[in-house]
């Protein structure tokens, strides 16, 4: 395979292009793709571009969409289109329109059992106007793809006053969507994403919606509250441009992924790019540019290791007006690994956590090989200077202070968080969450029919202790036996403080005998104690009891306190073991 990209900023240039194409193009190949990325916004001078590389090559394949800026081999283009030739010798590579909206889903459907049954798929690339049209129901049909079969894509994209539209040789589409079909036995593409964008202070809940694009409330308060509260952007015409810099995360799949909010409503409605769905966690994040840069860094160098032969880049707009000119930093990496093309998008379209969908504030990079790796190896050079010229210095600062502030606000959340589960004195569980554990363990034990014991341990005459030592050594003896139920449990048991001198053990996939035979060597180290004045000790009674089928929270903590009854009145010092019921007839 091979790419030959030429940027095209005057009616003279196609001749010129084609002709330096067909210079160095191979005499035989399997397939041509010309994908072309253009700024301008004048469909007649589009159709007239594609329409003479289509009499040109009628055998290529022609996709491409109007953009902000286009991207070549490594750098950025203004007022430029980018036209790429994919030379693919033993692939094939196909594309197809969809351009009536009311079917969408049903032709992602058609479209998605069609390429089930291409032979050797290795990728699918979209192209859609997403600011016009909702194309979720149509992706939602790729999930079911083999997962090695890689899709991406992007939105068209324009800041000038006229659709963002999507292309072939003959037809230009306002409201439609281009996919691409790669596929062959040699055929190898990887896919590569980078961030940069870090979360900031805490969580808020989506509380209400319209549709799947629109909140209309965030913690039953207005949605654009959080910015004007948190950030004081007001909601004005600058709205979109100001909160730039600053996505909303939304938590998906044990990760964040990003939303960019592109206006707001009359009533304080906040309008995004990509799905939000009600009840959803997120939280407001903020552009960092080294961490830009270096997650850029970082992905190049996981793309050179694949050894593409051509690279496509999607990139957010959002990483173009953020990092305004220091964006060469995050592209130029890509010069030392393969041709690269690609525009910057609204929207990213890839696969994460199982399901297809839309993504912002991405850098989306796909490369594409035929054959065999090399097998020396590619250094990425990329670097990063002391200081970014036009990310100002004070942004820098105060993303370092945000960094910062947001770390120590989380950790503080972490241990305000585990102080509110612990007991204060033992540092072991506290009543609380002992309790919540339980209930947690007995329900999943009645669920999936495993064993569960549990151990309610009391300290004997702990009340003469306080009144004849004080309560310093009370306290002494209540440390030191959590000390020693913790030495004597496993991974996975739980420990708690029931209150005062009463604790409990919880032990996972243990039963009756086992559980005595726990409770026996505890007690016995707990009679070994001398921490009391004179080389004093103290004693424990334990009841031990295992859940039984179909047996009640309530009922499971009867027997366990009956237990330890029976052992405090038995002569204290001891276990005693309750009878487990049989199962109900």
């Amino acid at each position: 395979m091979r790419q030959f990209s030429y940027i095209i900023r005057h009616a003279d240039d196609v001749a010129d292009c084609i002709s330096r194409f067909r210079a160095v193009a191979p005499k035989t190949y399997r397939s041509l793709l010309i994908t072309v990325f253009t700024t301008s916004v004048k469909q007649a001078q589009i159709l007239r571009l594609t329409g003479r590389l289509g009499d040109a090559f009628p055998d290529a394949a022609i996709a491409g969409c109007i953009t902000t800026d286009v991207i070549r081999h490594g750098g950025v283009n203004v007022n430029a289109a980018v036209v790429s030739f994919a030379v693919f010798e033993t692939s094939e590579v196909k594309v197809v329109r969809f351009d009536n909206p009311e079917t969408l889903a049903a032709d992602g459907k058609k479209f998605c059992d069609r390429v089930q049954r291409i032979e050797n798929l290795a990728a699918v690339g979209i192209l859609g106007t997403l600011h016009a049209l909702d194309i979720q129901p149509f992706l939602d049909h790729l999930a079911v793809l083999d997962d090695r079969v890689v899709i991406f894509g992007g939105g068209a994209n324009t800041v000038k006053n006229a659709p963002a539209c999507v292309f072939t040789k003959d037809e230009i589409m306002e409201e439609g969507l281009l996919a691409v079909t790669y596929a062959g036995k040699d055929l190898h593409v990887h896919a590569s994403l980078n961030f940069g964008w870090k979360p900031l202070g805490r969580e808020f809940t989506i509380t209400k919606m319209t549709g799947s694009h629109v909140v209309e409330e965030i913690d039953h308060q207005p949605a654009a509250k959080i910015y004007e509260q948190y950030l004081g952007i007001r909601p004005d015409k600058n709205f979109a441009r100001d909160t730039l810099a600053f996505p909303v995360f939304v938590r998906r799949g044990g990760s964040y992924v990003a939303r960019h909010t592109i206006g707001c409503g009359a009533h304080g409605s906040l309008l995004f790019i990509a799905d939000l769905h009600e009840g959803e966690a997120i939280r407001l994040a903020y552009g960092d540019p080294r961490e830009m840069i270096e997650d850029a860094k970082a992905g190049y160098a996981d793309m050179a290791a694949f050894r593409p032969e051509a690279l496509s880049i999607l990139s957010c707009y959002a990483h173009r007006m953020f990092l305004h000119g220091d964006v060469k930093f995050e592209l130029a990496p890509a010069r030392d690994i393969a041709p690269s093309q690609g525009f910057y998008s609204y929207g990213e379209i890839f696969r994460f956590a199982g399901r297809v969908g839309v993504h912002n504030m991405m850098l989306l990079t796909v490369g594409f090989r035929e054959g065999k790796k090399p097998l020396t190896p590619l250094p990425v050079r990329g670097e990063m200077p002391t200081r970014l010229k036009d990310s100002l210095l004070l942004v820098e600062r105060l993303v370092h202070f945000v960094s910062a502030t947001t770390a120590e606000l989380e950790n503080a959340n972490e241990e305000l968080d585990r102080m509110a589960r612990t007991d204060r004195l033992t540092q072991i569980a506290n009543r609380g969450e002992t309790e919540a554990i339980l209930k947690e363990v007995v329900a999943l034990a009645q669920k999936n029919h495993t064993r569960v014991s549990a151990l309610m341990i009391d300290i004997d005459d702990f009340k003469k202790v306080n009144d004849i030592y004080g309560h310093d050594v009370g306290d002494l003896a209540l440390t030191e036996t959590s000390r020693i139920l913790r030495a004597h449990v496993r991974q996975g048991d739980t420990v708690g403080r029931w209150g005062g001198e009463e604790f409990l053990l919880i032990l996972p996939h243990a039963d009756e005998k086992a559980a005595q035979q726990v409770a026996e060597r505890i007690r016995k180290a707990i009679a070994a104690l001398r921490i009391l004045p004179g080389d004093h000790g103290f004693t424990a009674s334990f009841g031990v009891a295992r859940i039984a089928p179909d047996e009640s929270f309530e009922a499971f903590y009867q027997r366990i306190d009956g237990a330890l009854y029976e052992a405090k009145h038995s002569g204290k010092n001891c276990v005693r073991v309750a009878k487990t019921p049989q199962r109900k007839k």
